[in-house]
């Protein structure tokens, strides 16, 4: 379904959404294959750790791990594995990669967060999120509490790219903050900043 235009003129209103539809792994896949070829492109190996930020049922490391055959250091964050509250939650250590899919979104302040990722991160961060220019994401899930925009990520740092994460073509964001002097390698698409359309 494509964004429909506003009366008044000017951007796409956000297209409708199915609420509270569990999708299939191979559905959901999409932003995990995405995260993980971000973290391949800036050099992701079998020594680096990577800490998965809001983790849910782990299948970034199912994806890392039969899609890429990565044997590194997988660490999962999320309320099940203890008491982690990610408004305030900070990483206790540094990890190589810290990857936060599907989160921010759920925050009040997810600025904060992300800020402490990027203190944290010795080669990179990777977020995936609803495209609010695409999707109403308050409506997508009684627990969104904060639309976040491209032009937001792409100010805090972050290379940014649109997938169709939810069946809608652009409804996904991945915006991917590399630690200055890493080596991007070069693959399908070289990242460069997102510099906005004007509008």
């Amino acid at each position: 379904m494509s964004a429909q235009r506003s009366p008044l003129g000017g951007r796409p209103e956000p297209a409708p959404v199915e609420r509270f539809v569990r999708r299939t792994y191979q559905e959901r896949a999409a932003r995990y294959r995405v995260a993980s070829d971000r973290m391949a492109t800036g050099g992701l190996c079998d020594r680096h750790s990577v800490a998965d930020i809001g983790a849910g049922h782990t299948e970034l490391d199912v994806c890392l791990r039969t899609d890429h055959g990565w044997r590194g250091r997988y660490l999962p964050v999320d309320r099940w594995t203890g008491d982690v509250d990610l408004e305030r939650w900070a990483p206790p250590v540094r990890f190589d990669w810290l990857a936060c899919l599907e989160v921010i979104e759920h925050l009040d302040n997810p600025d904060r967060l992300l800020s402490v990722l990027m203190d944290s991160a010795e080669a990179g961060v990777v977020v995936t999120t609803p495209n609010p220019a695409v999707v109403d994401v308050l409506a997508m899930d009684p627990t969104h509490r904060t639309p976040v925009h491209r032009e937001h990520l792409a100010e805090l740092g972050f290379y940014t790219s649109l997938h169709n994460f939810y069946g809608t073509a652009d409804d996904g964001i991945c915006g991917t903050w590399y630690r200055e002097g890493i080596d991007v390698v070069e693959r399908q698409v070289t990242p460069v900043p997102y510099e906005g359309s004007g509008l």
